[in-house]
């Protein structure tokens, strides 16, 4: 009898062992998965991150800057082919043809025309990475302009269909995802990054000497600054922000800081100065 009994509890057993495992599982998988969790790699490109900056009330743009004479960079080279090539019109004293005003409220005039847009919108690609002060999203190129003065400021305004309630204020552009880490814990980084900086900076040594540079995020030792107040785009603002930046550093081990990438915006006009 007792061998009846054995054999029947057996079965018992192994169904509640099976129900057991079902149950606890998924949860030891979970745990297990995290403690394997990789940080994604990246490796900086300095050649597909870019400035993105706030234009006018309503634009959000990729801004390459267009330097005459700079045999260097193909895209200025291109840039001054363009305007001598197609006798840009203010330059010449004449009128503006077909030509138009894409705008005219902001810090500088911006304009607009097709044969100048499917030129240079062949330099970049059609949709970026966007990151601002709270997050990033995909964004596609729906406009490109630009702007050209006597002071020769010049610079190709790659215009973006950013949702700005979503990403914060723009900062930068990346062909490909950056695990940014986005944080506010960077009190002394910032201090290293400012101290090591301040020297070099455009907007110490030309503008109103404000400049701070704020660590909005990081990816292992790099890190992720901007320099901008985002209201020089309207000119009653009262901004007194003249090179705003977007920069990347680096720290080595032993706490040195390393200026890896930068871009800045020229508001004042030094070739004028």
């Amino acid at each position: 009898m007792k061998k009846y009994i054995i054999l029947a509890v057996v079965p018992l057993l192994l169904s509640c062992k099976k129900e057991e495992s079902r149950l606890i599982a998924p949860e030891t998988m979970v745990q297990k998965k995290d403690s394997m969790t990789i940080e994604p790699e990246y490796q900086l490109d300095k050649n597909t991150v870019f400035g993105v900056y706030q234009l006018t009330n309503k634009d959000i743009a990729i801004c390459l800057p267009a330097q005459f004479g700079a045999q260097d960079d193909p895209l200025s080279k291109k840039y001054e082919i363009f305007l001598a090539k197609d006798s840009i019109p203010w330059i010449y004293g004449k009128d503006m043809k077909d030509y138009q005003y894409y705008d005219t409220l902001s810090v500088g005039p911006l304009y607009y025309n097709k044969r100048f847009e499917d030129t240079f919108k062949k330099e970049m690609k059609d949709s970026y990475f966007v990151y601002g002060t709270k997050s990033f999203q995909k964004c596609s190129i729906r406009r490109v302009v630009f702007q050209s003065t006597e002071c020769g400021n010049d610079y190709i305004a790659y215009i973006l269909n950013v949702d700005k309630n979503l990403i914060g204020n723009p900062l930068i552009a990346s062909e490909k995802v950056i695990p940014l880490k986005y944080g506010d814990r960077y009190s002394e980084i910032n201090r290293l990054i400012k101290k090591s900086a301040a020297k070099e900076s455009t907007e110490n040594n030309y503008g109103f000497g404000n400049y701070n540079p704020i660590v909005y995020g990081n990816y292992k030792n790099l890190y992720f600054t901007y320099y901008d107040d985002f209201k020089w785009h309207d000119k009653k603002s009262g901004s007194n922000c003249q090179f705003p930046e977007r920069a990347i550093f680096e720290t080595d081990v032993m706490g040195k800081v390393n200026l890896l990438w930068s871009s800045e915006m020229d508001l004042l006009g030094l070739p004028c100065l």
